[in-house]
């Protein structure tokens, strides 16, 4: 709705195949907005990696905005102009402004060509670069921080790339989150402490964020802890038709399952 509502996508649809990660954007944060800051928001901020901030020792300032932000504090600007380029949101708050550039099928619109050595942080081209140069602009005097949003097959690469760089602005911290982060984020949300309408918000949301294919293969050993065993023998039976059924009671989930194998 939002990606329509700002022109991003046609009256007719005729551009929403190029115009994917808009309507990503507009879908899931359009949706976010109408929760209070601790019930969506903040679970999925919870998860950003901030370039430079070490686990034992995390963002102070960072760290008290996502923990005390409340209700609706906060203001979202989607797909923010600027002469430095249109970022696909923008967050004010009164202590902090920040700046999440979406990606979904495609990489950066535009880097840095690597053929030149030295590149200044005014002259780069590079697009987390110019956002930050952005964000420096108007964050008046307020801690600045830019988000690359992207699957981790787009942002990993990029994330390495900028740990060994130093062009982002310096008043401007730089993190990532892929939205496999964001889905698991929000599957961690307790629906107890919700209402019924926002429960259907976060899963509406989660139910786009798994069709769009962002549930990943967490391991055979994930939530196994969550699995009741008991402590049962194996019970093979012999049938009159030459075959035997294996019966395996380890759970109760699968008490009534059985393997049949031919002898």
């Amino acid at each position: 709705m939002l990606a329509e509502i700002h022109h991003k996508i046609s009256s007719s649809g005729s551009n929403l195949s190029d115009r994917l990660e808009d309507q990503l954007t507009g879908d899931v944060f359009g949706a976010l907005r109408y929760l209070p800051f601790q019930m969506g928001l903040k679970e999925i901020l919870k998860a950003v990696r901030l370039k430079n901030a070490g686990h034992n020792f995390p963002d102070p300032i960072w760290k008290r905005f996502v923990e005390t932000t409340q209700d609706y504090d906060y203001e979202l600007k989607f797909w923010y102009r600027h002469a430095e380029g249109e970022i696909d949101l923008i967050l004010e708050h009164a202590d902090v402004v920040l700046g999440i550039e979406v990606k979904y099928y495609s990489g950066l619109s535009s880097e840095d060509d690597e053929s030149e050595e030295m590149i200044s942080p005014e002259e780069s081209c590079h697009q987390l670069v110019r956002y930050s140069r952005l964000l420096e602009d108007i964050r008046g005097g307020r801690p600045a921080y830019l988000v690359f949003l992207a699957p981790f097959q787009i942002l990993l690469p990029v994330e390495t790339d900028m740990k060994e760089r130093s062009l982002i602005s310096p008043d401007v911290t730089l993190g990532f989150i892929a939205w496999q982060n964001v889905l698991e984020q929000l599957q961690s949300v307790d629906p107890a402490a919700l209402d019924r309408g926002q429960q259907m918000i976060i899963q509406d949301v989660i139910d786009l964020l798994v069709q769009k294919g962002f549930e990943r293969f967490r391991g055979f050993l994930h939530h196994i802890h969550n699995i009741p065993l008991e402590e049962k023998p194996y019970q093979f039976q012999k049938t009159s038709s030459s075959k035997t059924q294996l019966h395996w009671p380890t759970t109760t989930a699968l008490q009534e399952d059985y393997y049949v194998y031919n002898k």
